[in-house]
């Protein structure tokens, strides 16, 4: 049961990342680094209006960061809520998690779940 359980928590987890924006996020946020590495080595910029952009920049990364922690957090929430599942069920211990099985399960279903994910046109297109 507790293992069923977490691997019901796994794939929901992979959806939630999946619709989190996570890697568009961490693309952003990357391009904005290196935008402020240009912009501080740009010699025809006055220093006021590098500090100008620079705080622009600041601005927009700190925004991005702040999402990047909300989908980091959306991403482990269900996993979280073994704790909370705990209550309702002495059988589903966090402690599973720390386990071998525990860490075999969710790998073991990540990748199943790629893998579905990658062919499934060309699994379940014959219907």
């Amino acid at each position: 049961m507790e293992y069923a359980v977490l691997v019901l928590l796994t794939i929901v987890s992979c959806i939630l990342f999946e619709y989190s924006g996570l890697t568009a996020t961490m693309k952003t946020l990357i391009a904005s680094y290196k935008g402020q590495f240009k912009l501080m080595s740009d010699k025809t910029l006055s220093d006021e209006e590098k500090q100008k952009q620079l705080m622009q920049l600041v601005s927009e990364q700190i925004k991005l960061l702040g999402k990047l922690i909300f989908g980091i957090l959306l991403f482990v929430a269900p996993f979280l809520s073994l704790f909370f599942l705990q209550k309702i069920s002495a059988r589903l211990n966090p402690d599973i998690l720390i386990t071998w099985w525990g860490l075999l399960i969710p790998i073991i279903t990540v990748i199943i779940y790629l893998f579905i994910k990658k062919n499934y046109g060309r699994l379940f297109s014959n219907r």
